[in-house]
């Protein structure tokens, strides 16, 4: 019996690629990581204002209150500040500065730097073993956003040598002070009206 010749039995066989194996090295290396886009932070830097010294108290009834009716935080601040910044033009707000003996700035809070020394002295020793100090106003930072360059040289200029002769610091403590005041008598009110960006803008105009 003849045997069937097999017609492929003189091909070579198909050699089928085997797969790469995986590079050790490959997985071992850090990707770049992703630089962050910029442009909306420098086209908005100006409306940055970051201000040493105001009182922490008022900066957390801000934030809380943006919170409230839904609108940033800097857009409160900026409001309260343009009200006061008003006031004080029309001289419903009165800000007198006072020889400070401990700087040679003037200060618009006398009472709080004419303490009595001797009281110092003789409450230091109770305090020993109490709680530290609480930080000093002048060292905390607070930053807000929002605010228009008109503001923020407002403010510059009313505090420098040729204004008050006040540090910044506290006098947006003091402005913050009468509108949130004011605020709390229902005299001031806060009008949110429109939405950017989920949320909402205060109304401008006269207050």
């Amino acid at each position: 019996m003849n045997m069937r010749r097999n017609p492929f039995a003189d091909k070579d066989p198909i050699e089928t690629p085997l797969p790469k194996p995986p590079d050790i090295y490959e997985s071992l290396r850090v990707a770049e990581p992703r630089r962050r886009n910029r442009d909306w932070e420098k086209r908005h830097q100006e409306q940055k204002v970051v201000y040493r010294g105001v009182d922490p108290k008022l900066a957390s009834r801000v934030k809380s209150i943006a919170k409230e009716i839904n609108v940033r935080e800097g857009e409160v601040a900026r409001f309260f500040l343009e009200y006061a910044l008003q006031a004080y033009g029309t001289g419903e707000l009165d800000l007198t500065p006072y020889p400070n003996p401990e700087r040679l700035r003037m200060t618009l809070f006398p009472s709080k730097n004419q303490m009595g020394k001797n009281n110092n002295k003789s409450q230091s020793r109770r305090k020993k073993g109490r709680k530290k100090a609480k930080r000093p106003f002048w060292k905390v930072i607070t930053t807000w956003r929002n605010f228009s360059l008109e503001v923020k040289n407002e403010i510059s200029d009313l505090a420098s040598e040729a204004g008050l002769g006040v540090p910044v610091g506290e006098l947006v403590t003091a402005l913050l002070r009468f509108s949130l005041n004011t605020y709390d008598k229902g005299l001031l009110k806060l009008k949110p009206v429109a939405k950017m960006n989920n949320h909402k803008i205060l109304e401008r105009g006269e207050f």
